[in-house]
C-alpha cells in the first residue's frame, strides 16, 4: 500500500499538479510568442504602475515559457511618437501588440496594417474606436464621471461652484469621464462651473494648473478631478494659496489617501475616492496569451473601476509612496473578472 501511494504521489508530482506554482505554469503551452506593449504616454504615476504591472506579469509569462519575449516602448503623448512606435513592432514581427492609445481614432491605419499583418491587436484602458478586429478592454468612464459628480451635487445641495479637471488630452478616458460629468452638471443650472484645466492626470501638472487659476476665482465649494493622479495636486494648490480646500475628489493614490486619512482625524474631511486600475498592464499580458493560444476571448471587454467611500478610507493607509490602489492580475482573474463575463455579455 505504501509503494502504491508513492507511485501515485511521484505521478502527481510528474504533471504539475503538487504545487499551486505548476498548475499555474501549466495554464498555456510552450510559445514562441514575442508581444509589445505600446504605450501612448508616461509622464504620470498610474501610466508607470501600468507599465510595471505589465512588465512583472510579461517577465512571468516569460520564465514559465509561454513566451519568448517582450518589448515596451512608451511615447510623449503625441499620435506621431505611437505611429512610429506600432510601425516599429511591424518591422520587428511581434505576434501581438498591447495598445495603451494616445487617440482612439487617430491611429487606426497603421494599427489596420498590424492586423493585416496578422498581429493580435489588444487596446486597454485608453481604446481604439473604429476597428472590429481589434480586441478593447474598457473601464466605464462615462459612469465614472456620473457617479462622482453625483456625489458632489448631493453635497453641494445642487448649488454651488465647481471646478473639472480634466485628464490626458485627447484620450478616451479623458473623453469619456469629461462627458459623465458633465451629463449631471447640466441638470443643475444653479451648479456653476467656474473653470476647467487639463491637468494630464499628473499631480505637478495639476498643481501647476489649478495654481495658475485660483487667483481670479470665486470661493469652491467643489473640485471634480479626472482621477488619474490628480488629486493631491489640486490639494496643494489650494493649501499652497492659503486657501481652504473644498470638496476634492480622490484618485485612490497613496498620497491622496494619506491626505484625506489625516484630514478625517483631525475635522472630519469628506469626500469619495475612485480610480481605474494601472495593474490593467498585467490583465492585458494575459489576454494576450489567452488570444494567442485560442482561447475564446470576447472582442470587447470591460474592467472594474475601484471606488473607495468615506468608511473606507482607512483601509488604504499602507499603499506605497508613488502608487494607486489596484490589485496585480494573475491569468485566473483576468479569466473569471474580465474574460466571462464578456462572455456572458454577449
Amino acid at each position: 500500500m505504501q509503494k502504491c501511494l508513492l507511485i501515485v504521489l511521484a505521478a502527481i508530482l510528474c504533471l504539475g499538479l503538487a504545487s499551486p506554482l505548476m498548475a499555474q505554469e501549466a495554464e498555456f503551452p510552450k510559445g514562441d510568442w514575442v508581444i509589445g506593449l505600446s504605450n501612448s504616454y508616461y509622464g504620470n504615476g498610474w501610466r508607470k504602475q501600468m507599465v510595471e504591472s505589465f512588465t512583472e506579469a510579461a517577465e512571468n509569462a516569460k520564465k514559465a515559457g509561454y513566451i519568448k519575449d517582450y518589448v515596451i516602448q512608451n511615447g510623449d503623448g503625441t499620435v506621431n511618437a505611437q505611429i512610429a512606435q506600432i510601425n516599429s513592432f511591424i518591422l520587428r514581427g511581434v505576434n501581438a501588440i498591447a495598445i495603451n492609445a494616445a487617440s482612439p481614432t487617430a491611429l487606426n491605419s497603421v494599427i489596420q496594417k498590424a492586423l493585416d499583418a496578422g498581429i493580435v491587436v489588444v487596446a486597454f484602458d485608453s481604446i481604439i474606436e473604429g476597428l472590429d478586429d481589434v480586441y478593447t478592454m474598457d473601464y466605464d468612464f462615462y459612469s465614472m464621471g456620473e457617479k462622482k459628480t453625483e456625489y458632489v451635487m448631493e453635497r453641494l445641495g445642487g448649488k454651488g461652484n465647481v471646478v473639472v479637471v480634466r485628464g490626458v488630452s485627447g484620450s478616451s478616458p479623458d473623453i469619456g469621464v469629461y462627458n459623465g460629468i458633465m451629463s449631471v452638471l447640466n441638470k443643475y443650472p444653479d451648479v456653476k462651473k467656474v473653470t476647467e484645466i487639463y491637468g494630464e492626470a499628473s499631480a505637478t501638472v495639476s498643481q501647476e494648473n489649478m495654481l495658475k487659476v485660483l487667483p481670479s476665482l470665486p470661493e469652491i465649494d467643489a473640485v471634480i478631478t479626472f482621477c488619474g493622479n490628480d488629486s493631491i495636486g489640486v490639494v496643494n494648490a489650494f493649501e499652497q494659496s492659503a486657501r481652504e480646500v473644498p470638496i476634492v475628489i480622490g484618485d485612490n493614490t497613496a498620497e491622496f489617501m494619506n491626505w484625506w486619512i489625516a484630514k478625517k482625524k483631525e475635522n472630519n474631511y469628506q469626500t469619495l475616492s475612485v480610480n481605474s486600475t494601472p495593474s490593467c498592464g498585467s490583465a492585458a499580458v494575459w489576454v494576450v496569451l489567452n488570444i494567442l493560444n485560442k482561447i475564446d476571448v470576447p472582442k470587447k471587454m470591460l474592467m472594474s473601476l475601484i471606488y473607495i467611500t468615506q468608511d473606507e478610507a482607512e483601509k488604504y493607509s499602507d499603499l506605497k509612496p508613488g502608487t494607486i490602489a489596484s490589485p496585480y492580475f494573475s491569468n485566473d482573474d483576468v479569466v473569471k473578472d474580465i474574460i466571462v463575463p464578456a462572455r456572458q455579455a454577449k
